[in-house]
């Protein structure tokens, strides 16, 4: 089942996976934040250096409109000496009270690019915990493609909608770095934090 080793993208990927958990702002010429008014938003711009050999930056724009409304946009020019990426999006952590998903998109279970001619198109809803696959091995899971939009609340209703163009999505209990560090489920670590991924 686990792909990502017998492919062995561990070796292949790992520069990326350190510039995911070490890109940064500091000492960037320009890198923001800068922030401007518009006349129906703020727009807040921000560089941020990706730690590859050579080095890439990737620019993330915000704007903020008076209803609460958040527009991201993550833009990255590639840098030919560098290998394909494997995933290109954004990855953040909110209260573990945020346990409650509902998604318009693929499922109901998990589906990813190359596997999911089985799911349906519909409006689901789960728990957070219900995305973590019980593999024999812990590993990437709970992805779910084609999604319009999803939300990720409490158990009360309060939360974040996220919406997209056909995004992968997925919101799990863990890190894919804690995941990728258990050789068994009960070696996770206690649940502090929903991890939210938009691909």
């Amino acid at each position: 089942i686990d792909n990502d080793s017998g492919n062995s993208m561990m070796q292949r990927y790992g520069q990326w996976k350190l510039a995911s958990l070490y890109s940064t702002s500091k000492n960037v010429k320009d890198a923001g934040p800068i922030a401007v008014e518009r006349d129906d938003h703020v727009e807040v711009t921000c560089k941020l250096m990706l730690p590859t050999i050579p080095v890439a930056y990737c620019d993330v724009v915000y704007k903020v409109y008076g209803d609460g409304t958040i527009e991201v946009t993550l833009g990255y020019d590639p840098v030919e000496e560098l290998h394909d990426m494997p995933e290109f999006g954004m990855l953040f952590k909110m209260d573990a009270d945020y346990d409650h998903v509902k998604w318009y998109g693929l499922g109901p279970e998990e589906n990813y690019a190359d596997r999911n001619k089985g799911a349906k198109l519909g409006v689901w809803e789960n728990l957070v915990a219900d995305n973590v696959s019980e593999y024999l091995v812990p590993q990437e899971c709970g992805n779910k493609t084609g999604v319009r939009y999803a939300l990720v609340t409490d158990r009360k209703g309060r939360g974040m909608l996220f919406a997209g163009d056909k995004m992968s999505f997925s919101a799990l209990p863990y890190t894919p770095h804690e995941m990728e560090n258990a050789m068994h489920h009960y070696e996770l670590p206690e649940i502090h934090y929903t991890v939210v991924r938009l691909a």
